[in-house]
């Protein structure tokens, strides 16, 4: 069983695969959000709201401050492009994130209802930020 495997059985049926179109879609609707560095990173010092986290609870902290919703439909990234795009749900995501971030190198979980994103990148950094669409 791949990792990808793994990751989809853990979510226990609480995400669904994007076609290539929507799949075109969400990476445009997030690189609107945000702006990335040249090394595919996202450029922190030009999003208005965020922070760096270390544990889920901080995560779902920042974004109870941050937002008004509770209930959080997300878009699984990772950075290889052969890999599809998930959606599902924020709370079932964190439950299940080692075996979500075991995909790839690095991992975004994006929504763009609510204008967030937290990124998991490969040096162990991890943050959250809100922002407005260009």
């Amino acid at each position: 069983m791949s990792l990808f495997d793994e990751c989809i059985e853990t979510l226990h049926g609480d995400a669904s695969l994007l076609t290539d179109q929507n799949k075109d879609k969400v990476l445009k609707a997030l690189e609107s959000y945000f702006p990335f560095t040249e090394w595919g990173r996202i450029d922190w010092e030009k999003v208005h709201c965020h922070a760096e986290v270390t544990t889920t609870e901080e995560i779902v902290s920042f974004l109870d401050e941050h937002t008004s919703q509770h209930n959080y439909a997300i878009y699984i990234i990772w950075n290889e492009e052969a890999l599809p795009i998930l959606q599902s749900d924020l709370e079932q995501v964190l439950k299940s994130i080692d075996d979500v971030i075991a995909v790839s190198f690095d991992t975004w979980l994006f929504s763009p209802s609510s204008g967030f994103v937290i990124e998991i990148f490969h040096d162990g950094i991890v943050r959250v930020g809100i922002n407005n669409p260009n």
